[in-house]
């Protein structure tokens, strides 16, 4: 049996498949619109703000050897919890590498190596630069801090050494709350001149 050929108008057109053009019609605008409205996800000054703040906080913890101040920077990097400025598994590596200390007996250990050698460490901060998030690593903010660290004590001075550290930075959030949310190192990078850069690489969070 064949079908008989019929021409069909605008008219009919726009009766039968009219909802379906409108619908079409709207889907593409929405995607226009999004395309467009795209840039606007990029970092606002009050965010870029507060990553500068915190990768300032983490450099000025993870240089410390202040022997007033070393066991308060080591918690707030390392032993505060789900609350720690370094994600699980990037603390996990800084520590196999002794970056940081492994547990509070080694942190206090080396404490007490600080107090007897009177240790201060003063620490200056250049330039801090936060980026735009990269290709594949689209949920974490990059930040580079650059200085100058200087470190005193009872057999002399050390110093100036400069630096430059590169900070992935993620945003973790309580399990019961999850409108409650801190920032958190999620990898870093010593992209200092001197010596190799070891990389450190954090998971999800």
């Amino acid at each position: 049996m064949y079908w008989r050929i019929r021409k069909i108008t605008p008219d009919q057109i726009m009766k039968s498949y009219g909802v379906y053009v409108v619908c079409v019609v709207s889907v593409l605008f929405n995607i226009i619109m999004m395309t467009r409205l795209a840039p606007s996800k990029a970092l606002n000054a009050q965010q870029k703000n507060d990553f500068t703040v915190f990768a300032k906080q983490v450099t000025q913890h993870l240089t410390d050897s202040n022997f007033l101040t070393y066991e308060q920077s080591m918690n707030a990097l390392v032993f505060a919890g789900n609350k720690s400025e370094l994600q699980q598994n990037a603390k996990a590596i800084l520590q196999k590498e002794e970056v940081v200390p492994r547990d509070q007996t080694s942190m206090r250990a080396l404490a007490r190596q600080y107090k007897d050698k009177k240790a201060v460490a003063c620490i200056s901060i250049d330039e801090v630069q936060v980026q735009e998030p990269e290709s594949g690593k689209a949920n974490f903010v990059p930040v580079e801090v650059s200085g100058k660290l200087v470190q005193h004590s009872a057999e002399g001075v050390i110093g100036p050494s400069f630096f430059r550290f590169k900070y992935y930075i993620g945003t973790a959030a309580q399990a019961s709350d999850p409108t409650q949310t801190w920032p958190v190192v999620v990898e870093f990078q010593d992209k200092s001149a001197q010596g190799p850069a070891p990389v450190v690489q954090g998971g999800p969070l």
